[in-house]
């Protein structure tokens, strides 16, 4: 509820005056002082505002001072001056003894802009004495460091909770300039910080600095710095609020290097790495680097027979070794993967050549430790790139040496490569293939063929004619043109498509051969399948097998499976026992790309096979050298082979010529342009 302005219709006192006024402001003042006092206050100043009016020239001071005393005691809200105003003047021109004074209109206006100053400026001067006292309260009581320095910098008083922050005593700062307990690598910029604020160009400074304690140590704190003005609105003094943040700063630098770095080895991670790279890229752009990829050896089978934590011992063990084997170069040692190492070297006169490189560092890893009583030594794998910074990016050169450590990885263990730009082409080629192939797949862009395996064998009384159809996948790529039967198989290797391709293939030729069957009779030959690595090796195949086998009413004899010899070679127990399990049931299983690994007769005595098929770099060169000593190599495997009670097909005879070698020296079977589309 509002307050109404009262006072009598026509006052004949200067007390009725005084009375009017209090009920005026009392509801502001309520609670600041006793009635008695106020009453008596505003009497006083009616006394003033009436004998100012009466007398010659008027006087202005002596109604703001007594505006000003009605301040001091409390009533310094805008509303009460509204009131006051509207009071004095409806009344001050009905007073009787004001009646005969000469220009009473002006001398009353007057006098209401005299209240008026007077009243703003003392509420003005209130107000920052009352934000004074609010401020000199909090700087006392802060749980945070303060200063209250002067504009030129000099300390003019600090608190309590900065003397137990940074052990100095209110004497030992007082008068010092404040840059003084600044670390010298943060002073500079922070003077400029605290002149922008003097100069306006920032409201607010805040920084995260070291500061020299009065014990001589360093401490991190975390500085907000203001400016103080006075009642007039004037820069006077900086306010510095200084925060312990010691612990914190410890914490995110550890965190900050742990995010960066291997926990187990201490080296830079792949990110830290990176960043690295970035940098040094950025520094100099004429100079030369070279990054190595380091990738262990058999280092599962470490973890495995010894154990994980001596494989720890090792990769630590490996990181000391290496950063000691470049401890000579201005060198960036960090771990990538689990047993992947990376090396930047920014290049010398005197850094050996990438060969000498890869060398010493196989030596070195080669040499046997000792971890846990155990002598281990490791051989690795090594990708090389050289570059001058200005000719890529951190983010090229990181991959271009992954790139090439996946193309060294697949010539054997302890081997290194440069990086081969026309090498790395074909890769990204084939990786993009392998990346299309599943929407390729999906939207019947792969299709299977069959191409007639032919009887080779001028002794047997199927000679010449087909004795089983090979189902062979094929991809019309519009850019690329044909993709063929073994690269298809290789890009599915690549994505998750094996794990649906396989059993499709199996699928769809056996419902290929039920179809023929039906429309030309038993005399259809039989199909032959090759499998994926992942199927082959898969615990279900044999289940996969009987269930197609059942859904298209075959029987076990109808089809033939192609198995990887290297899958069976790598000694996978799921593979080895499918091949038994599908003799067991009577499905006929014969060995690809035989003759390109080692072990290959050993498993022909250990397993029920029907036969293998030669690798098909074996049979390019045969074809294509008839000088190559491979040729009498391939002429005597072939009775050994055929000892093992295992027949030899011979895929890619291309000419009469080869077809006729192949016969000559016992081949079974075989298929090719020159035998049958």
């Amino acid at each position: 509820m509002g307050h109404h302005v009262s006072g009598p219709a026509q006052p004949v006192s200067r007390a009725e005056l005084a009375r009017a006024w209090w009920h005026a402001v009392s509801p502001a003042a309520e609670g600041q002082l006793p009635q008695d006092m106020l009453e008596e206050c505003l009497r006083h100043n009616v006394n003033r505002v009436v004998d100012a009016l009466q007398q010659g020239p008027l006087d202005p001071e002596p109604i703001a001072e007594a505006a000003g005393a009605l301040v001091a005691r409390g009533v310094a809200d805008d509303h009460s001056l509204a009131r006051s105003i509207e009071l004095l003047g409806r009344v001050l021109p009905t007073l009787p003894e004001l009646r005969s004074v000469e220009g009473l209109t002006s001398r009353i206006a007057s006098v209401l802009g005299a209240v008026v100053l007077g009243y703003t400026t003392a509420a003005r001067r209130y107000r920052f004495d009352e934000r004074n006292a609010w401020f000199r309260e909090v700087f006392d009581a802060a749980p945070v460091g303060m200063v209250i320095s002067r504009l030129d910098g000099t300390i003019a008083e600090t608190n309590g909770a900065l003397t137990e922050l940074l052990y100095y005593r209110p004497a030992d700062l007082a008068g010092r300039k404040l840059a003084e307990i600044f670390h010298p690598d943060d002073a500079a910029l922070l003077q400029v910080g605290y002149q922008a604020l003097i100069d306006g160009k920032r409201g607010r400074l805040q920084r995260r600095v070291k500061v020299i304690t009065g014990r001589g140590d360093t401490t991190w704190v975390a500085l907000t710095v203001s400016v103080l003005r006075d009642g007039a609105g004037n820069q006077t003094h900086h306010v510095t609020m200084v925060e312990d943040i010691a612990e914190r700063q410890l914490l995110e630098q550890r965190v900050r290097h742990q995010s960066l770095h291997d926990l187990l080895t201490g080296l830079p991670n792949r990110l830290h790495f990176a960043i690295h790279l970035e940098e040094q890229l950025e520094r100099d752009r004429d100079a030369s680097f070279m990054i190595c990829n380091v990738d262990l050896d058999c280092f599962g089978i470490v973890n495995d027979g010894l154990g994980i934590s001596i494989g720890d011992l090792l990769l630590r063990s490996v990181a000391t070794r290496l950063e000691s084997l470049v401890a000579g170069e201005r060198a960036f040692v960090a771990r990538f993967d689990a047993d992947e190492f990376t090396i930047l070297i920014e290049e010398s006169p005197a850094t050996p050549n990438a060969a000498s490189l890869a060398a010493r560092i196989n030596a070195e890893l080669s040499e046997p430790v000792y971890l846990a009583g155990r002598g281990l030594a490791v051989s690795a794998c090594i990708g090389i790139v050289r570059r001058t910074a200005g000719e890529t990016e951190a983010k090229e050169l990181i991959r271009a040496a992954e790139a090439t450590l996946h193309r060294v990885k697949r010539t054997g263990r302890g081997q290194w490569g440069l990086y081969d730009p026309a090498a790395d082409a074909e890769d990204r080629v084939r990786y993009a293939l392998a990346t299309e192939m599943p929407a390729a797949w999906e939207n019947g862009e792969i299709a299977l063929s069959y191409q007639p395996l032919v009887r080779l064998d001028p002794a047997a009384d199927d000679t010449g004619q087909t004795v089983a159809l090979a189902a062979l996948l094929s991809w019309d790529h519009p850019e690329h043109g044909t993709v063929l039967h073994h690269e298809c198989l290789a890009l599915a290797e690549q994505t998750g498509l094996v794990l649906t391709i396989g059993p499709w293939v199996l699928r769809q030729a056996c419902e290929q051969l039920r179809l023929w069957r039906d429309e030309r009779g038993a005399g259809t030959p039989p199909v032959r399948v090759d499998l994926t690595t992942y199927l082959t090796q898969d615990p279900d195949l044999v289940e996969l097998v009987r269930s197609t086998l059942s859904a298209t009413q075959l029987k076990p004899a109808d089809i033939e499976l192609g198995m990887p010899v290297e899958v069976i070679v790598a000694g996978y127990g799921d593979a080895v026992d499918n091949v038994n399990t599908l003799a067991d049931i009577g499905v006929a299983t014969v060995l690809t790309h035989y003759g390109h690994a080692v072990g290959n007769l050993v498993l022909l005595e250990s397993l029920p096979v029907a036969g293998v098929e030669l690798a098909d770099p074996l049979v390019r060169i045969a074809a294509d050298r008839p000088d190559s000593v491979l040729r009498p190599a391939l002429a005597g495997l072939v009775p050994l082979i055929h000892r093992t009670g295992a027949a030899v097909v011979v895929s890619g005879i291309d000419s009469a010529e080869q077809a006729c070698w192949w016969r000559e020296i016992g081949a079974d079977s075989g298929r090719g342009a020159a035998l049958a589309r």
